[in-house]
């Protein structure tokens, strides 16, 4: 007979969170990187960046709320938000360690991101995704 190790309690109540986030960032990475291609090829103005990368904010966000919100199966709008907050977090650090903080875009950011995020939540609970 084989023993299996029993999981870490506070990993299975991680675990959603994880997988939020990290669906979250690369869904963020890979819309910042096609509207970055679209802005080149289509010879765009620079001053369209600031909403291209609150259209990727929020397609991270929403992919996030929706993993999230599927996994824990409901109270979509708490979850949600809270993933938008994890999400918003992230970026916050990002911004400090590189010194893009900019005031407007981060209270923007954050609005952005827990809307978002909790659309997703509501989504994904109705969703039921494992």
């Amino acid at each position: 007979m084989i023993k299996r190790k029993a999981k870490n309690p506070l990993y299975k109540k991680l675990r959603p969170f994880i997988k939020g986030t990290v669906a979250a960032v690369i869904m963020l990475l890979l819309t910042s990187l096609l509207l970055s291609l679209l802005m080149c090829a289509a010879g765009m103005p620079g001053e369209a960046a600031p909403v291209m990368s609150i259209i990727a904010l929020c397609s991270g966000a929403v992919s996030g709320g929706i993993i999230i919100g599927g996994n824990k199966g409901k109270n979509g709008f708490f979850w949600g938000a809270t993933e938008g907050l994890i999400l918003f977090l992230i970026i916050l650090i990002v911004a400090l360690i590189t010194g893009n903080a900019d005031n407007n875009q981060l209270v923007m950011k954050l609005l952005f991101s827990v809307i978002s995020s909790t659309a997703g939540g509501i989504i994904g609970v109705n969703l039921q995704i494992d």
